[in-house]
C-alpha cells in the first residue's frame, strides 16, 4: 500500500510523494484538478487508483428483465437471450398499442355516435353540422359518452339538431318530441373553422413500381 503526502512548492503547485511515485498539478482558479492527469480519479475514487474499476452488477438487469417474463413458458422464461427476444416483442407491442389507443378512441365513438343517432332516425353529418352552426362544441367521444350514460340529455341534442335541420329546409324524419322545440335565430351562425389535420407518412404509394417509358417518351 503506497502512502501519500502533500506538498505545496513556492509555486502554487501540489507534490504528490509516494515510494517511487511523484505526481504534479497545478491548481487552478476554480479549485479543480487537472483533467489531463485524471488526478480526480485517483484521489476521490473510492476504488484502488492502480486496478481496473469493477464493472457494476448485472443483477438489476436480470431482475427487470425476469419482471417482464416472468409468466413465460420454456425457454422464453429460463434462458436470458429468449427473455430478451420476448421483452423486445413485448416492447414492440405495447408501443403499437401506446400509438393506436387514441385512433381507436376516435374510431369507437364516432362509430358509438353513429349507431346512437340511428336509433333517433338521425344521419352523422347533419347532426354534426347543426352543432357546429349551434357552437356546441362537443366531440364525438363526449356525445357518446352522453348516448351511453345520459339518453335523454343526448336525444334533446338530437331533437334540437333535428329541428334546425328541418328548419333549413332537408329531409328528416320528424318526431314527436320535435312539436316541442323552439329555436332561435341564434342558432344557425357560422360554424368555427375545423383544425387542419395533416396526414402523415408518404403521399403516395411507393410498393408499386413504375411503368416502364416508351421509347417515344425518353
Amino acid at each position: 500500500m503506497r502512502c501519500w503526502r502533500s506538498v505545496i512548492s513556492d509555486k502554487g503547485e501540489v507534490v504528490l510523494n509516494a515510494t517511487g511515485f511523484t505526481v504534479c498539478c497545478i491548481i487552478l482558479s476554480e479549485m479543480r484538478l487537472s483533467a489531463v492527469i485524471h488526478l480526480r480519479r485517483i484521489i476521490n475514487s473510492p476504488y484502488h487508483p492502480f486496478e481496473v474499476i469493477p464493472k457494476p452488477d448485472i443483477w438489476p438487469s436480470r431482475e427487470r428483465l425476469r419482471r417482464f417474463i416472468a409468466w413465460q413458458y420454456g425457454s422464453l422464461r429460463t434462458t436470458v437471450k429468449g427473455g430478451y427476444r420476448k421483452q423486445n416483442k413485448i416492447f414492440h407491442y405495447m408501443s403499437m398499442q401506446r400509438e393506436d389507443a387514441p385512433k381507436l378512441e376516435k374510431f369507437y365513438a364516432e362509430e358509438r355516435l353513429r349507431t346512437a343517432l340511428a336509433e333517433h332516425h338521425f344521419e352523422y353529418e347533419p347532426f354534426k353540422n347543426m352543432l357546429g352552426k349551434a357552437h356546441i362544441l362537443l366531440d364525438n367521444v363526449i356525445l357518446s359518452q352522453l348516448a351511453i350514460y345520459e339518453p335523454r340529455t343526448f336525444k334533446s341534442l338530437v331533437m334540437v339538431t333535428k329541428q334546425m335541420a328541418l328548419e333549413e329546409g332537408r329531409s328528416v324524419i320528424a318526431d314527436v318530441e320535435q312539436n316541442y322545440v323552439e329555436t332561435e335565430p341564434s342558432l344557425f351562425g357560422t360554424p368555427f373553422p375545423h383544425a387542419k389535420q395533416y396526414p402523415r407518412g408518404a403521399s403516395e404509394n411507393h410498393k408499386v413500381k413504375p411503368r416502364q417509358l416508351k421509347p417515344s417518351e425518353y
